[in-house]
């Protein structure tokens, strides 16, 4: 793969700026990048706030959606200082965008991968000078990709920044070993009602897996057959059911097998699987990529069971959150009231590109900003 684009320039005066003119961005484009910037990457993930921002996730997706012809990667490097790195696909036909890979599709939230604020600040400027709008549908409100693209763009273009669903989670602590404590008294009768419809069907126990890159397909089999045995099935939501998201969550699962970081949890009721988790254990935190229970045990309410269990070997293993992702649900807001705010930020630069991609409206609002700001 030939480097498109090899950038060197001071990034600011004052003491700083020998150090800071040592930053390089370098341009990519196609399946190969991610070669290419494998090595750097990797010792990149640990720094990260997320599971999604690490290589796996977005290689992953690629994997599955054959969308890496449309890859674009930027990576700002130093030689004293961790890298940042950009993995965008370019989305849209007459009105293209950069959006991070599977970003849309999957929904959840997305950010740079980013190592020192001196090559973020390098990253988002050589975002700021290409010639398409940039999209991240989704990101933690928190974000120091935030800051950094306002001022990549501050005499560039625009970048408008608003709220995106948050999703929910639960700080963890020695009090969750009993998460029962945690519900209202209605809700810790209601548990205690479906342990018993379970037990009436047969004998109930749980599994809480870390399978290796070997046991995982046969231990994925199992959670996506649960899965699709419920609501999501008959929608047609279920994995099985997608063979694009199928693939990116099977693809993703065995590649967190081989780091040691899957997990899978299951219930079983008469020796039968009636509920699934998947997951990833990451940075002392627990994060839940997909649930789902089989129909069939719907009166025992398998999938909250499931829940507390998880809740409580969280605890267990004294991890610092349980982190739900998706957004806030009905079954999810008798246990949290915690929840992590995102937003969702466009930068349009100045160019015909960025014109095209807003409707007539939202460019002549755009325009009138960048006349009053530049004239």
């Amino acid at each position: 793969m030939q480097e498109l684009e090899l950038r060197q320039k001071p990034l600011g005066g004052g003491a700083d700026e020998s150090a800071r003119a040592t930053i390089s961005t370098q341009r990519l484009a196609g399946a190969p990048s991610l070669v290419l910037v494998r090595g750097a990457w990797d010792a990149l993930d640990a720094l990260q706030e997320t599971p999604m921002q690490e290589r796996l996730w977005t290689e992953s997706w690629l994997l599955a959606s054959g969308a890496a012809d449309r890859l674009r990667v930027l990576v700002s490097t130093a030689a004293a200082a961790s890298p940042a790195i950009a993995a965008f696909v370019l989305h849209g036909g007459l009105a293209p965008s950069l959006v991070p890979a599977g970003a849309i599709e999957l929904g959840e939230p997305v950010d740079l991968s980013r190592g020192t604020a001196a090559t973020l600040g390098a990253l988002c400027r050589a975002l700021a000078r290409e010639p398409y709008p940039v999209h991240l549908p989704r990101m933690l409100a928190t974000s120091p990709t935030i800051p950094a693209l306002r001022e990549a763009y501050r005499r560039r273009g625009v970048v408008r920044v608003g709220p995106a669903k948050p999703y929910p989670f639960v700080p963890l602590d020695a009090s969750w070993v009993e998460p029962e404590r945690h519900l209202s008294s209605r809700r810790r009768q209601d548990l205690r009602r479906a342990e018993r419809h379970a037990e009436r069907v047969g004998k109930v126990s749980y599994s809480f897996l870390a399978p290796s890159a070997e046991e995982a397909p046969v231990v994925l089999d199992e959670a996506f057959r649960v899965e699709a045995a419920g609501w999501k099935g008959r929608e047609r939501t279920a994995m099985t059911c997608d063979p694009v998201v199928g693939s990116f969550f099977r693809t993703y699962a065995l590649g967190a097998a081989r780091r040691g970081a899957l997990r899978v949890a299951l219930l079983h009721i008469g020796g039968r699987a009636a509920a699934m988790q998947l997951a990833v254990l990451r940075d002392g935190r627990y994060w839940l990529l997909k649930i789902g229970y089989d129909e069939a045990f719907a009166h025992a309410s398998p999938g909250i069971l499931l829940l507390r269990e998880s809740l409580r070997r969280a605890a267990e293993q004294r991890l610092s959150s349980y982190e739900f992702l998706g957004g806030v649900a009905p079954w999810i807001k008798p246990w949290t009231s915690e929840e992590r705010a995102t937003v969702s930020l466009s930068a349009y630069p100045m160019s015909l590109a960025s014109a095209s991609a807003l409707s007539s409206r939202a460019a002549a609002r755009v325009i009138r900003e960048l006349r009053s700001r530049f004239s």
